[in-house]
């Protein structure tokens, strides 16, 4: 059985994205709760927690959006232009979470970067 790359790509982001209907609000508010509870200092806790807060509403507005492409989908008699419209929006979903675990991660090594001393 032979897949070709990017229909193996569409299935692996599916089943990504299959996952992330309920990982993402939980993933969400883990961390929204690491970034009030960082050791960061206040101004740059604000920052981080202002930022994680935009990247964490963006993608929980994605997920909704997609989640409700996909209900339709199971739903009603059209779901798309071709037989594989179903996993078109999980793989849609799964570019969705990987984005934001990405920008977490992003968020949370700034949060970590200690302060540079100027040279005397």
């Amino acid at each position: 059985m032979s897949m070709p790359l990017p229909s193996a790509l569409i299935y692996l982001l599916g089943f990504i994205g299959l996952a992330s209907v309920g990982l993402l609000p939980l993933r969400s508010w883990q961390v929204l709760r690491h970034f009030l509870r960082s050791g960061a200092p206040p101004s740059l806790r604000k920052v981080l927690l202002t930022f994680a807060v935009l990247v964490a509403a963006a993608a929980l507005w994605s997920d909704v959006q997609i989640t409700a492409r996909i209900f339709k989908c199971l739903t009603e008699t059209y779901c798309g232009p071709g037989i594989a419209s179903g996993w078109t929006y999980l793989a849609m979903l799964g570019v969705v979470y990987l984005v934001f675990e990405v920008l977490i991660v992003v968020l949370r090594r700034v949060g970590q970067v200690k302060a540079i001393k100027p040279a005397v």
